[in-house]
């Protein structure tokens, strides 16, 4: 399933069925320099030995992470390929022109997944192999006839998992996840479930493939559903989950295997799974993630040039306490932060699970290259969070991104701990 360029929920366009004879010619034409086996995965790309060595990596612990949680299916010991291309002109030589324009692709029948870095930060492609890994998992593991709704769902679950330095946590609850789904119960604009239960893969296609908030919808509300069975009502419904999933596997058709695990009427369902939405917070991983991104805002608003902000305890006490200039900022969940809410703005300095308890958790250093200021907040185990301006046309991007803290460069390394001592001393 190809990736379309990413937007806060990062959403897809699914077009794998359309994916047959094109790509057999394609992909056996990409000659990339750099490969890895893995005992899952063959990975090549163009970009570099060490980047080659992290995909290979995430995508043998993802995929034992698919394993895992679903260990009554055998994948067989085929060896999957896995392309990721520097530029967007190599990744489309290599996939078919229908989904040219994509981020990502899981182009199936003959098995390949391929992503390109162009434009894009490492954890996001990181992110897309993740859910186009689990569309190859399931197709060779578990059915080529897989629900729809549940084949997005399951994926999208997956490209949200976070790294420790070992392997994989699933089930976290993304800000920007959440907030569209909350809003589509508020305002009634979710897809029943009878319905959504019911899509065809050409059908999915035919609602998501236009983009903006009706694919949100959509990607976002699938996630949900999966999140609700896997984690919902102290996980009363993860035999549920189970029990479709091995139905499904025997070769029951979607609709009839639906039916025997939940039953004709889906309301019940759907009302718990409404309930339990509303109840979610943001998990503390994103809550800290909003929390820095909103800082650079502040920042690139407060100072003429970005280049000034050089210190976030000094930037904290000119909200607080100096509060020269009035301001108001939307928060990622659409709420709007104004100038005069200080416990909020206080709030925005640390981070929520953080074991850091001073009044400011992140370090700032600068780029070495631009003297931009890079937020870092480095309190967990397998990342780093970072926060940065990235040049956009004439303006100023704020991009946050996680790290694998075992890629850090060691300058960047030395430029951090030279930080945090002079901050923190």
């Amino acid at each position: 399933m190809p990736r379309q360029a990413d937007t806060r929920v990062r959403t897809a366009v699914h077009l794998a069925v359309l994916l047959a004879a094109a790509c057999s010619a394609t992909a056996s034409a990409a000659n990339l320099p750099f490969t890895v086996q893995t005992p899952r995965y063959e990975v090549q790309t163009d970009v570099s030995p060490g980047f080659t060595q992290l995909v290979a990596a995430h995508m043998e612990q993802i995929n034992a992470e698919y394993a895992r949680r679903f260990p009554g299916f055998a994948q067989g010991s085929q060896r999957f390929r896995v392309l990721v291309f520097a530029g967007e002109r190599g990744y489309r030589r290599a996939v078919p022109r229908a989904v040219w324009g994509s981020t990502g692709v899981f182009a199936a029948p003959e098995g390949f997944l391929a992503a390109h870095l162009e434009g894009r930060t490492v954890e996001e492609v990181l992110r897309t192999l993740y859910h186009e890994g689990f569309h190859q998992f399931v197709r060779t593991a578990v059915s080529r006839t897989f629900p729809t709704w549940l084949n997005e769902g399951l994926a999208e679950y997956f490209s949200e998992a976070t790294w420790d330095g070992r392997g994989f946590t699933a089930g976290l609850v993304p800000t920007m996840r959440l907030h569209t789904v909350q809003e589509a119960i508020r305002h009634q604009e979710y897809v029943p479930f009878d319905r959504l239960f019911s899509l065809t893969a050409d059908s999915w296609l035919q609602n998501v493939q236009t983009g903006g908030r009706r694919a949100d919808i959509y990607y976002c509300e699938a996630w949900s559903v999966v999140q609700f069975l896997m984690h919902g009502e102290e996980g009363r419904h993860v035999r549920a989950l189970d029990a479709l999933l091995k139905a499904v596997a025997e070769g029951r058709p979607a609709e009839d295997a639906r039916r025997e695990v939940f039953g004709p009427d889906l309301r019940a369902v759907e009302d718990a799974w409404a309930r339990y939405m509303m109840s979610l917070t943001p998990s503390p991983k994103f809550q800290c993630r909003d929390n820095m991104e909103i800082i650079m805002v502040l920042a690139r608003m407060l100072y003429t040039d970005p280049r000034a902000f050089r210190d976030p305890a000094a930037l904290r006490h000119e909200l607080l306490n100096e509060r020269r200039a009035r301001w108001q900022v939307q928060m990622p969940t659409g709420r709007t932060l104004h100038s005069e809410d200080l416990p909020e703005v206080n709030a925005l300095f640390r981070c929520p699970f953080g074991r850091n308890r001073n009044e400011v958790a992140y370090v700032l250093v600068p780029n070495r290259h631009t003297g931009l200021p890079t937020l870092v907040y480095d309190d967990l185990p397998g990342i780093v969070i970072t926060a940065y301006y990235r040049q956009e046309g004439h303006d100023l991007e704020v991009v946050v991104e996680e790290l694998v803290r075992d890629t850090v460069p060691e300058a960047d390394l030395r430029a951090l701990h030279a930080a945090r001592n002079a901050q923190f001393r």
